[in-house]
């Protein structure tokens, strides 16, 4: 007696039994996977791009451009807080007209202005 495995013999799995595939859906799945190479290049090509153009910004870690730098504050005046940021450091002074800022440019080492601070009467 003889088993039955389910399994086909060798003889009915003949290469002419089997379809061959539908053109159509050949050329769709080329198709896709050429557009998906396309993109998968171009989003690289982005990236590469950006992570360039952010080494190279002005924008980038402050250089040492300058060896000291001596900003002036009124006589009197008491540093209350200073405020760091990459593109301005704020000195928060109280003098005797009331509170004063001191903008910085924190690249070159130079005030670049003073606001005063006065209460509406």
């Amino acid at each position: 007696m003889s088993q039955d495995t389910g399994n086909p013999s060798v003889a009915e799995t003949s290469s002419e039994a089997t379809a061959a595939p539908n053109p159509r859906y050949v050329r769709i799945l080329l198709i896709t996977v050429i557009l998906l190479g396309v993109l998968l290049a171009g989003g690289a090509a982005v990236v590469i791009s950006t992570v360039i153009a952010r080494l190279s910004a002005p924008e980038g870690p402050m250089a040492r451009d300058f060896e000291l730098s001596e900003i002036g504050i009124p006589a009197g005046a008491r540093l209350v807080a200073v405020e760091n940021g990459t593109t301005r450091i704020v000195l928060r002074l109280e003098d005797k007209d009331g509170p004063l800022l001191v903008l910085l440019d924190p690249r070159k080492g130079k005030e670049t202005g003073r606001v005063r601070l006065i209460k509406e009467k």
